[in-house]
């Protein structure tokens, strides 16, 4: 498998931790995540899981402002000091706890669930300001009116369990996932870089979507996910035995079978592949952004007008020229007949002298 960039010391470490993990954590939702989760959540306000493994889930909403004191009200819903539970995600001077994936969708889940969380933020949010805008103190102002809870309580099992994970032993070597270099089968590896995107309801693995694809691509059904979603395991007899990165790669995967929302934020992503005697080991990495298209220029106005039409010229005018020509030529041929007829009148008299003036005439028809 690719390197995921643990170490056997940080593994072990995890080990250790996972051993003296607190019982109880409060989780804390990413405010641009309440938009999505909750219609209307007013955006000055936040939100907070506290549990415990008793059972205990309570959701907590608070004020932006209120950060520095949330921790204060966080010990005293778990009834723990400050120190001994778990936050997340990190925050620097507590215990963190590591949530799964599915875990954290569980809490997801669990919130959008709730169908009073907006209303409660809301009435929250008008309490405080009234307070703030009154200079009174919001705390003893809310111990004063307990029908303003700022809580919502459900039990854990509704979500996950908390206390009751498998813990992992202790051991020496690698950790799992690992195994030692002299144990290594031999055989050759390959490493490339594609890129991943959605096609026809596939997650398609090629070299780039702008291009016509090199091969007819192959289906594969039977993969295996890494536990944090990162990289995507595919049988190694999906390649030919012999294939080398010259030969390319076109694989689809069907999209239901990656996690929800996957394939709808995957619109097109760097992958890193590596081809392994083993296997076949995608990993997911950053988006790519693809630039929009470039507007369609606009015509001008001004060109789209109708032009005026060209000016005609007077067919007279086209023909004058022509036409006084023609007709100098008939006046020509007419002189040249008449001085030929009477040269030849000179020589030999013409007995009929009217014969000429209807030479004259024929010649000059058309």
């Amino acid at each position: 498998m690719m390197n995921s960039g643990f170490s056997v010391k940080e593994e072990l470490k995890d080990d250790i931790d996972a051993l003296q993990e607190p019982d109880a954590f409060a989780y804390f939702v990413d405010p641009s995540e309440l938009s999505v989760l909750v219609p209307g959540w007013p955006e000055e306000m936040r939100l907070l899981l506290c549990m415990d493994a008793a059972g205990l889930c309570e959701f907590v909403v608070f004020h932006n402002d209120e950060e520095h004191a949330v921790f204060d009200r966080v010990a005293d819903i778990l009834d723990r000091p400050v120190g001994s539970f778990a936050v997340s995600p990190e925050v620097e001077g507590h215990p963190c706890r590591r949530l799964l994936f599915s875990e954290e969708n569980a809490l997801l889940k669990a919130i959008q669930d709730s169908k009073t969380l907006e209303e409660t933020a809301a009435d929250y949010l008008i309490n405080y300001n009234f307070a703030r805008e009154e200079g009174l103190d919001f705390d003893e102002l809310m111990r004063q009116r307990p029908e303003l809870d700022q809580f919502q309580r459900v039990s854990t099992n509704k979500i996950f369990p908390i206390g009751n994970r498998k813990r992992r032993k202790l051991r020496s070597g690698p950790p799992e996932g690992y195994m030692p270099s002299a144990e290594v089968q031999p055989g050759e590896c390959f490493y490339v870089r594609l890129e991943m995107w959605l096609a026809g309801g596939r997650m398609r693995i090629a070299s780039n979507p702008e291009q016509p694809l090199p091969m007819v691509p192959t289906l594969v059904r039977d993969i295996a996910f890494r536990d944090d979603f990162a990289s995507v395991y595919i049988p190694r007899d999906t390649l030919a035995a012999e294939w080398r990165p010259k030969d390319d790669m076109v694989i689809d995967i069907p999209a239901e079978l990656f996690p929800a929302g996957f394939s709808d934020s995957c619109a097109r992503r760097e992958v890193k592949v590596a081809v392994m005697p083993r296997g076949i080991f995608v990993e997911f990495g950053a988006p790519i952004e693809v630039p929009p298209a470039p507007e369609p220029e606009l015509l001008d106005p001004a060109a789209l007008a109708p032009q005026p039409p060209a000016p005609r010229k007077s067919l007279w005018k086209s023909l004058h020229v022509p036409l006084i020509a023609v007709a100098g030529l008939g006046v020509t041929g007419l002189f040249s007949t008449i001085i030929a007829q009477t040269t030849g009148n000179d020589v030999a008299p013409d007995p009929a002298p009217k014969s000429a003036i209807f030479k004259t005439v024929a010649q000059m028809e058309p």
